[in-house]
C-alpha cells in the first residue's frame, strides 16, 4: 500500500479480548514502520469501544518499501510487507472518472462506448506500466460501513501495481494523472484509492449519501495529497438537481477537506464535457463554474476546475469521450502549481460583464486568467494529444508543455457569445478582443444602444457547442462557459 509522503501515517482498527475478563493493555499495542536502520514507532490509543489509533510521524517520499508492524506485548499481530510513502490521490465522481477498459471496453455488452466505430480500441490510452503507481479500488458496494475492496484488490491482498494487465481495471483519467506526476517526481511513488461508481448522482457522494458513508468516511485520518473528482452528468438530466450542483459541489469538497484532515487539500475536478443528450449539462457548467467562488467553502484555496470543451477529439457524440489524457496533463499542472504554491493555470473566468459609454459590452475576467488572449479553434480530431515532457532535459517545463495540437490559431471572429434582455431573448452578438478583455457588439455591426436592454450575457452556453473560434489564454487554455448578468 501507499501512505502520504510528509504527513502523519495513521493506523486504525479495533481489539478485543479473547476473554471477558482480560483487561486490553494500550501500552502494549504498538505499531512499527521499519526500513534498513530507520524505525518509527508509535504506541495505540485505544477507545472504550475497542477502536484503536496509533500515529506514527510524517515520512519523506521513497521508492523502497518499508514494513509495517503492528504488535501486541511484543508479538506481531499483523505485517503488511511492503509499505510504500509517496503522494496519494483519492479519485472519485462517477463513469468518466470510473472510465477503464476492463468495465467500459471489455466484451460485447461494452459496445456502445465505441459509438459504432467512432472510437478504436487503437485510439484508447495504453495502460500505465509504472510499478511504483499502486492503487486500490472500491467496489460497488454500500451494505457495509468498512471501506469495500473490489475483487482484484481482494483477490491480490493488497494495492495493485500499474501493469498491462493491472491497468486495464484503473481510471484511464488517473492513469493519465498519475503519468504525468511520475515524470515530474521519479522518486515519488503515486498511489491511487479509486472510489468512483459510474452513474450516481452527487447527492450519494455527500455527507449522508452511501457512497460518503461507505467509501469516504472510512479513509478517516488517512492522509492524501488530494482529490480528483468528475461527476455531473446524472445531475444534468434534472433542472433541480443541476441548481442544485452548486452547494451540493461545495459541501462535498468541505466534507472531504475534513475527512482527510486538511482545509486546504487540492481538490481538482472536471467541468462536464460536451455532449447533446441532457437538457442542462449548460446548468451544471455554470454551477460547477461558480463553485470556484462560493464563499462558502471553508477555504478557497487550492480547488481547480479543468475545462474539457476542446478535449473529446471529436467524439462528443459519447458520453464518455477521449481526450483523458490532455485532461489529466491539465489537472496534473494545476496540481503540481499548488504543491510549489505558485499560480494555478485556468482558462479565463469572467469576473464581470458591464455597459460601456460607447455602447458596448466589456467582459473582464478574474486576474490572471487573462494573460494575452487569442480566438483559436479547437483540434477535434484524434492528433491533439498529451504526453509528459522530459523534465531533465527541459526543468522548466509542465503537463501542459506536452499538449500537442489541442487549437490552432484563427482569424476567425469569436463564436459562442449571446446576449439577452429582461424577458430572456437571446441574440447573438460579435466579440472583439481588446487586451485583457472582450468587447461585445451587436452582430449588425452597430453598438448596443439601449443599455437597459441587454442585461445578459452568455458564453458556449448548450451541452455540445460547436464553434469554429473560442477564447484561449497564452497558456492554451479555453475560457470556461458561462451565464452573467450586465451590470
Amino acid at each position: 500500500m501507499v501512505f502520504q509522503r510528509n504527513q502523519p501515517l495513521v493506523v486504525k482498527g479495533t481489539v478485543k479480548s479473547a476473554h471477558a475478563s482480560e483487561q486490553i493493555d494500550a501500552s502494549k499495542l504498538s505499531a512499527t514502520l521499519t526500513q534498513g536502520k530507520m524505525t518509527a514507532s508509535a504506541t495505540a490509543k485505544i477507545a472504550k469501544n475497542g477502536s484503536f489509533t496509533c500515529t506514527l510521524n510524517a515520512q519523506k517520499a521513497s521508492l523502497k518499501p518499508y514494513s509495517l508492524q503492528v504488535r501486541y506485548d511484543s508479538k506481531i499481530v499483523t505485517e503488511l510487507a511492503k509499505v510504500y510513502v509517496g503522494d496519494v490521490f483519492v479519485a472519485a465522481g462517477q463513469s468518466n472518472m470510473e472510465l477503464n477498459y476492463a468495465q467500459y471496453y471489455e466484451g460485447n455488452n461494452n459496445a456502445y462506448n465505441f459509438g459504432k466505430g467512432l472510437v478504436k480500441k487503437t485510439d484508447l490510452p495504453k495502460p500505465l506500466v509504472d510499478k511504483n503507481v499502486k492503487f486500490v479500488i472500491a467496489d460497488h458496494d454500500v451494505k457495509n460501513t468498512d471501506f469495500p475492496l473490489a475483487n482484484v484488490n481482494l483477490n491480490a491482498g493488497a494495492w495493485l501495481n500499474a501493469d498491462s494487465t493491472n491497468s486495464l481495471h484503473l481510471s484511464y483519467l488517473t492513469q493519465q494523472f498519475a503519468l504525468q506526476l511520475r515524470a515530474k517526481h521519479p522518486n515519488v511513488p503515486v498511489g491511487i484509492i479509486q472510489t468512483a461508481w459510474g452513474g450516481t448522482p452527487i447527492r450519494r457522494h455527500v455527507r449522508g449519501g452511501d457512497i460518503y458513508a461507505n467509501h469516504i468516511a472510512p479513509l478517516k485520518d488517512f492522509h492524501v495529497a488530494g482529490v480528483l473528482w468528475y461527476q455531473g452528468c446524472d445531475d444534468a438530466m434534472n433542472f433541480a438537481t443541476a441548481t442544485e450542483y452548486e452547494s451540493q459541489m461545495t459541501a462535498l469538497i468541505n466534507q472531504y477537506r475534513t475527512v482527510f484532515g486538511r482545509k486546504n487539500l487540492p481538490f481538482l475536478y472536471v467541468q462536464l464535457a460536451r455532449w447533446p443528450n441532457y437538457q442542462y449539462t449548460q446548468n451544471m457548467r455554470e454551477a460547477q463554474r461558480t463553485t470556484l467562488g462560493n464563499t462558502n467553502l471553508h477555504d478557497s484555496s487550492n480547488v481547480a476546475m479543468t475545462v474539457s470543451l476542446d478535449t473529446d477529439k471529436g467524439t462528443s457524440a459519447l458520453i464518455h469521450p477521449l481526450g483523458k489524457d490532455i485532461l489529466g496533463a491539465r489537472m496534473a499542472a494545476q496540481y503540481l502549481a499548488m504543491e510549489d504554491g505558485t499560480t494555478v493555470p485556468n482558462g479565463p473566468l469572467i469576473e464581470r460583464a458591464r455597459h460601456t459609454a460607447n455602447g458596448a459590452i466589456a467582459l473582464s475576467f478574474r486576474n490572471g486568467t487573462a494573460s494575452r488572449l487569442k480566438a483559436m479553434q479547437p483540434n477535434y480530431s484524434k492528433t491533439a494529444s498529451a504526453i509528459a515532457p522530459n523534465y531533465k532535459s527541459a526543468p522548466k517545463a509542465t503537463p501542459l508543455s506536452g499538449i500537442s495540437n489541442i487549437a490552432a490559431p484563427t482569424t476567425t471572429a469569436l463564436q459562442g457569445f449571446e446576449v439577452a434582455n429582461y424577458s430572456g431573448q437571446w441574440q447573438a452578438v460579435n466579440a472583439t478582443i481588446r487586451g485583457n478583455q472582450v468587447l461585445l457588439t451587436a452582430a449588425d455591426g452597430s453598438t448596443l444602444n439601449d443599455l437597459n436592454a441587454m442585461s445578459q450575457v452568455r458564453y458556449l452556453f448548450s451541452g455540445n457547442p460547436k464553434c469554429a473560434s473560442i477564447l484561449y489564454n497564452s497558456l492554451n487554455l479555453p475560457a470556461s462557459p458561462f451565464i452573467t448578468i450586465v451590470e
